[in-house]
């Protein structure tokens, strides 16, 4: 009885290590519990730059303000998002309908932006990631087709650039868009401590192995 009353607490323990380790955003729940909701029927306009910005499903954010005629959403999740996530973003001469936001700022630090551009204008995406300055080999611009002709990845310099503060600068395309980022952990200098250029690496070995030695201990008092 004594063992199994320890084997019990051991592997609370493990659960709750597991969950503090990899998952801290114990912040989410309250955060929504202050969400406001939208659907695809609000539109968020910039007169300035005659453009609109709508979203294809229901979602919620807990703020959303134009700014230097740029829309900030903070905590924005759509019903087809499992976390939330800061995007900004700013239309000229377009209108558009997002269906696809997701951003993971833990460990791989990924976001994709999908939304269908109507009017042949420019668009000015920043993903909220918290990164220092990225490389376009992280990006990934994508698009159906090209004036019905061709489809794929686009190289930065054919209908867009990466911005220095991490925005996508994207121009001349209608139709669907993807943005992407992928966090390679391609360090921005070499010089860097060891630590410094490979901390996920690092990050991801501690945390497998504090869970391995906890099971073994576990495995040990069992056996006891």
């Amino acid at each position: 009885m004594i063992a199994t009353n320890n084997k019990r607490i051991l592997t609370l323990s493990v659960v709750v290590i597991i969950i503090a380790l990899l998952f801290p955003f114990s912040s989410v729940n309250a955060e929504n519990q202050t969400a406001s909701t939208f659907m695809p029927s609000d539109r968020f306009s910039i007169p300035e730059l005659n453009s609109t910005i709508s979203f294809a499903l229901n979602g919620s954010f807990t703020s959303a303000s134009l700014v230097n005629h740029s829309w900030v959403f903070t905590n924005l999740r759509l019903d087809n998002s499992q976390s939330p996530g800061n995007l900004t973003i700013s239309v000229e001469n377009s209108n558009i309908t997002i269906f696809l936001y997701r951003s993971s700022n833990f460990f791989a630090r990924s976001a994709t932006l999908r939304y269908n551009a109507q009017g042949v204008g420019t668009q000015t995406v920043n993903l909220g990631l918290n990164l220092t300055q990225t490389q376009p080999i992280e990006w990934s611009i994508s698009v159906p087709t090209i004036a019905g002709i061709r489809s794929g990845f686009l190289a930065e310099g054919t209908n867009w650039k990466l911005l220095p503060n991490n925005s996508v600068f994207v121009y001349d395309l209608t139709g669907n868009i993807s943005v992407s980022h992928f966090n390679f952990n391609i360090p921005n200098n070499s010089n860097l401590p060891f630590y410094l250029q490979h901390s996920i690496i690092i990050i991801t070995a501690i945390v497998f192995s504090v869970v391995v030695a906890v099971a073994a201990v576990i495995q040990i008092k069992v056996r006891r």
